[in-house]
């Protein structure tokens, strides 16, 4: 391909005019990428950075494909109802000129207006796994003319335990059909699954796995005692721009929000406890600018597409490591410069240790007979001629590597950078480990025995006097002597 441009791409007029109408004159790297494979009509597996227009580089494709085969539909699955309703709105805004219809298949929705909806046989279907099966088991919902299925955001779904309801909705798939899995990362259980229900993908791998988008400047700030409240308060009045902050828990997202709001602080929570319409209100404020903090659980780490985000706070580690690089990913958004802030107390520390060794962790994907190098984006010459060199960011030549909150000295902070170039001996991991579709190719260490712990009974010791035996019980069929009776006395 000489031309990256979407006229190079072989995708119809019509879907060329509905991408132009929304502004955009060239495709970024992984669609560039991606788009082709699967004009190809050929399963993929891909992953690339968030922000870099994943969403898209799927959506054009089916939809060129939909105005070809009126018979046909496509199935959408993410792992959260924030993402799928960026899916829906996407496709919905370059479907908009065609006939095409959308259904929303997610939990916190109207079960009868779902029923309507899948009544209308819509063409797109985009839903969660937990719903999805909920139409299945129904049969409310059928997908026996599914051509294409597009698993987004993988590890994410296996992480949240839908690995039973990608098996039971696959089951219900034809055998004849496209499959398209997006992952961030590529731990063995996503690479397992590919392996299983992926025919020979075509692999796309835009940038490094597992690497922070470099425009978004870490860092690390060690908060001592209980001052970790105190600390972000400061924070958020220093911050400019929309400021996102990240809790583990529903409570804490509650709790923070109800003290910063007592402060004077324009926020809202955003956790998995909301209905769907105060989940939604809050992303709609938060992406209108009607407040400017937005304290979330890690269900705002993935499909919340907000540009003007400046800032991500951490104040809390995420439950599962891959989830910073999609926390962080929230900010720095098309090429545009961000700011991480880790906010590392004593109880936090070794959480955050398995957030360093996930990022210390390269994966190389290999299979089929080639390998696919980690910066692997294509032919870079003519990239270089389509996309030209963004403006120099001062930022990520200040980037340092991320450092032990032990070595920082009280209430300083340390820039961060993506911790590949040096690595203590502690977090240090044995090079050569490869990642396959095939197989894992991975020793795994064997297990260490555990210590014997032998009981010895002993005998109770009494001191002083020595314990009286129990009397024994008294008899009491025993005769007993009449009582003597005494005679009155007679008056005389």
């Amino acid at each position: 391909m000489t031309n990256n441009l979407f006229d190079a791409l072989g995708l119809k007029k019509s879907v060329i005019k509905a991408i132009k109408n929304l502004g955009y004159s060239a495709p970024t790297p992984v669609q560039a990428e991606f788009i082709p494979v699967v004009l190809q009509g050929r399963d993929a597996l891909a992953s690339a950075k968030t922000g870099s227009g994943k969403t898209a580089a799927y959506a054009i494709p089916v939809l060129n494909f939909l105005l070809d085969y009126d018979s046909k539909t496509a199935l959408f699955v993410a792992p959260t109802r924030e993402l799928a309703q960026q899916i829906q709105s996407v496709f919905r805004d370059l479907a908009k000129d065609t006939d095409i219809n959308t259904a929303l298949i997610t939990g916190g929705k109207n079960m009868q207006g779902q029923l309507r909806k899948l009544k209308s046989n819509p063409r797109v279907i985009i839903g969660t796994p937990g719903r999805l099966n909920d139409h299945l088991k129904r049969k409310s919902l059928k997908l026996d003319n599914t051509a294409i299925v597009v698993w987004d955001e993988t590890d994410r779904m296996l992480d949240l335990g839908f690995a039973a309801q990608i098996e039971e909705i696959i089951s219900f798939l034809p055998e004849q059909r496209q499959t398209l899995m997006l992952s961030a990362t590529f731990p063995p259980r996503v690479l397992k699954l590919a392996e299983k229900y992926l025919n020979n993908p075509q692999k796309v791998i835009i940038g490094e796995l597992n690497n922070p988008a470099e425009n978004v400047t870490q860092k690390n700030i060690k908060i001592e005692g209980n001052d970790k409240l105190k600390k972000l308060t400061s924070l958020l009045k220093e911050a400019q721009g929309q400021i996102l902050v990240f809790v583990q828990t529903q409570r804490a997202a509650a709790e923070i929000t109800r003290y910063l709001k007592k402060n004077l602080f324009d926020a809202a929570a955003l956790h998995g406890g909301l209905k769907q319409k105060d989940r939604g209100a809050a992303v709609k404020g938060f992406r209108e600018h009607s407040f400017k903090i937005l304290i979330a659980t890690d269900v705002a780490a993935r499909g919340l597409d907000i540009p003007a985000i400046s800032t991500v706070i951490n104040y809390e580690p995420p439950q599962v490591p891959e989830e910073y690089i999609h926390r962080l990913g929230r900010t720095g958004r098309y090429d545009r410069t961000g700011l991480c802030l880790n906010l590392i107390a004593r109880a936090d520390r070794a959480q955050w240790k398995q957030v360093r060794a996930f990022l210390d962790k390269k994966y190389t994907l290999s299979g089929n007979g080639e390998t696919i190098p980690q910066n692997h984006s294509g032919d870079s010459e003519n990239k270089s001629k389509v996309f030209p060199p963004h403006a120099p960011n001062p930022s990520r030549e200040k980037q340092e590597e991320i450092a032990s909150p032990k070595t920082e000295p009280e209430g300083k902070s340390k820039i961060l950078k993506n911790p590949s170039s040096k690595v203590s001996r502690k977090t240090e991991k044995p090079a050569g480990r490869k990642l396959s579709l095939n197989k894992l190719e991975d020793k795994t260490s064997s297990p260490q025995k555990q210590e014997e712990y032998v009981f010895t009974p002993f005998k109770k010791v009494y001191v002083g006097k020595a314990k009286k035996e129990p009397c024994a019980p008294k008899n009491t069929n025993k005769k007993r002597n009449p009582p003597i009776r005494r005679h009155k006395k007679t008056r005389r």
